[in-house]
Formats: C-alpha cells, sequence, structure tokens
C-alpha cells in the first residue's frame, strides 16, 4: 500500500510538471497568469479537503507570506526553466533544492549522515556532466535556462526553510494553514505581476484554463497523498523511495512523451544525480 501511494503521487507530481510544459510549448505566453492560476487552484484543494479547520497565528502568517514569496518566484521561475529546457535535466536539479534545507537543518542543530555527505558531493559532481557536450543532437544546456533553474531552486529553498522553520516552531499542528497563506500569497502576487506585464491579452486566461485547473489539482493532490504516505510508512523508506520514482517516472516522460536526447555524458550526470538523491534521502 505504502509503495503503491508512493508511486500515484510521484506519478501525479509529474503529471504537473508535463501539463507545465505542454502549456509552454503550445502558447509560450502568459506565465505569471498561469502560475498564479496554479497556486489558486492548489489553494483551493488544500481548503476543500481540509478537515479541521484553519487557525493562523501572527507568527504563522510571516512564515505563510515568507513561504508565499518563495513559492512564487519558484513556480514562476520553473515554468521558464521547463519551457526551455529539458523536462527529466529540470526534474533533477529542482530536486536538488533539498540541499538547502538540508543546510537548513545544520543550522538547527540537526545532522547529516555520512551517506547525506557522499550524496551531496554526487550532486556537485552530477552538474557537471548533465551540461553535455558543446556538439551533438542532444538536449543543449542554455543560459537562460540554468539561470531560470538556478533562481528556482534558491526561491523553493527559501519556501522549504520557512516551511521546516514552522514546523519545528509549531510542532507541524499549522501544516496545511502554512500551505494556504503560501499558495494565497503565490497566487495574489503572480496574478497582479500577471495583470502588469500580460494584462494586455487577458485570452491567455482562456486558453490556459484546462491546462491550470491540471496542475493545480495535481499540486493539491500529491501535497495531499505525501502526507497521507508518511503517515502509513517510516520517513527512511518514504523518503528515498520518492526520489527515486520521481525521477525513474522524470526520465520515462522526457523519452516517451518529449523525446529528448541525451548525451552519454548527460545520462551519466543524471545517474549519478539519481544515486545522489537516494544517499541524501537515506
Amino acid at each position: 500500500m505504502p509503495l503503491l501511494c508512493i508511486f500515484l503521487s510521484r506519478l501525479i507530481h509529474q503529471a504537473e510538471g508535463v501539463l507545465i510544459k505542454k502549456y509552454n510549448q503550445k502558447y509560450s505566453a502568459g506565465g505569471f497568469l498561469f502560475t498564479a492560476i496554479v497556486s489558486l487552484f492548489s489553494m483551493v484543494f488544500c481548503l476543500v479537503t481540509d478537515q479541521n479547520g484553519l487557525e493562523v497565528t501572527d507568527k504563522l502568517l510571516l512564515y505563510g507570506v515568507l513561504g508565499g514569496v518563495g513559492y512564487s518566484a519558484a513556480s514562476y521561475l520553473t515554468y521558464v526553466a521547463l519551457g526551455c529546457g529539458s523536462f527529466v535535466l529540470s526534474r533533477l536539479i529542482l530536486s536538488y533544492g533539498l540541499l538547502i534545507t538540508i543546510l537548513h537543518g545544520l543550522f538547527l542543530g540537526e545532522t547529516v549522515t555520512v551517506f547525506g555527505w557522499i550524496g551531496i558531493a554526487l550532486v556537485i559532481c552530477s552538474l557537471y556532466f548533465v551540461k553535455g557536450e558543446e556538439k551533438g543532437d542532444h538536449i543543449k544546456v542554455t543560459k537562460k535556462w540554468v539561470i531560470s533553474i538556478s533562481l528556482s531552486v534558491l526561491f523553493a529553498g527559501l519556501y522549504g526553510i520557512m516551511q521546516r522553520q514552522q514546523q519545528v516552531e509549531f510542532s507541524g499542528q499549522y501544516d496545511n494553514e502554512f500551505m494556504v497563506i503560501s499558495l494565497a500569497v503565490s497566487a495574489v502576487s503572480l496574478f497582479v505581476l500577471g495583470l502588469i506585464k500580460e494584462g494586455k491579452d487577458l485570452q491567455v486566461l482562456k486558453s490556459c484554463g484546462l491546462y491550470a485547473l491540471g496542475a493545480g489539482v495535481s499540486n493539491g493532490a500529491t501535497n495531499l497523498l505525501s502526507l497521507y504516505v508518511y503517515t502509513i510508512a517510516p520517513m527512511s523508506f518514504v523518503a528515498p523511495m520518492n526520489a527515486g520514482v520521481s525521477m525513474l517516472i522524470s526520465f520515462l516522460i522526457s523519452k516517451l512523451i518529449f523525446r529528448e536526447k541525451f548525451s552519454k555524458s548527460q545520462y551519466f550526470g543524471v545517474i549519478l544525480g539519481v544515486v545522489a538523491l537516494l544517499l541524501v534521502n537515506i
């Protein structure tokens, strides 16, 4: 049962990425408005599935707002990265955002295992290989992709730090409230930016509706399933399985749906990255 839930949560999570990339490829416009609607639907999903009611404190509101800043920036930058780069390489690098959370954990007095340090070293090595060679018909790594994916990881790290900080301070009592606040801030800020940058062409709202609805529901369902999995299986099992299954599904999607081609060094970099994620999550 836990393994099935992990597979479903990772599959639904990757479906969100597929919808974002498909929309980007088809319309390549309205990124702010698109990601705003995704955040909105994700927030609505959290509200609908909440069973205990919402309780908000001043300190939690601060964490939620800061988390929302990180979430909104990471969402838009991920949209950009998926539009101009490889699906599986984007997913791999985004997964490295957990390293920021690990570094934050060190400041909180948490420890990193030997496997964790080896995994971090392998992450650094994988970054060298995934860039690929300059010649050949494989996926090329562009400056736009490097900048957008790097900033996305940093802002996702900010969200992860705020999420972890409130979990430590409130003993996980307000996880759903934190997500609702962060998603609300994300939806509003991205929508305002969308009106400023893309307001002249509000027709984009019609074209992105179904894509954004699907991505938002996928996001919310992933969060809900992930929380459920941690209640029926130990983290020592769930975390590495999440990492491994995510990258396996990402790779299959990149080959079967997006027909991406990779050089030998990029294949090696992806393998190193998967091993690194497994070690870091042990």
